[in-house]
């Protein structure tokens, strides 16, 4: 993901500074957030998680990690490739949701991303308050 600040707009009268910020995505993951119930959230995710991805998959799970919801789930059944920047993202959400009393579940993908997890030591009931699925 790219960010780019655009120049401040100009408007007659005071002088007002504006700041806004454009992205543009890389067309190797999609990202979905969706509430299925008031206090739990679902990121779905579909393609590539990997060094150059991991960042828009981290930016939309940890503030939802870091709210009052009682459960954090990531959907791993569109992913293709499960990178390292992945696994890493994984491993420090799956430690730190047990301190803020959100269940984070790890839903499973396709047989790449289920070794991934496992070579990761990620997959089953590994850390407490986080539990793995398999799809």
């Amino acid at each position: 993901m790219t960010l780019r600040t655009l120049p401040a707009r100009r408007r007659a009268g005071p002088r007002v500074e504006l700041h806004r910020e454009t992205a543009e995505f890389d067309p190797a993951l999609h990202l979905l957030l969706t509430y299925p119930s008031r206090d739990v959230a679902v990121v779905t995710a579909i393609g590539d998680i990997d060094t150059a991805t991991a960042p828009r998959v981290s930016a939309l799970l940890w503030p939802r990690l870091l709210t009052k919801l009682s459960a954090v789930v990531l959907d791993l059944s569109g992913v293709a490739f499960l990178g390292v920047a992945g696994l890493e993202l994984i491993t420090a959400a799956r430690t730190y949701a047990p301190y803020r009393d959100v269940e984070f579940t790890v839903v499973g993908g396709p047989i790449a991303v289920e070794r991934a997890l496992r070579a990761g030591e990620l997959a089953g009931d590994g850390a407490p308050g986080a539990r793995h699925v398999v799809a």
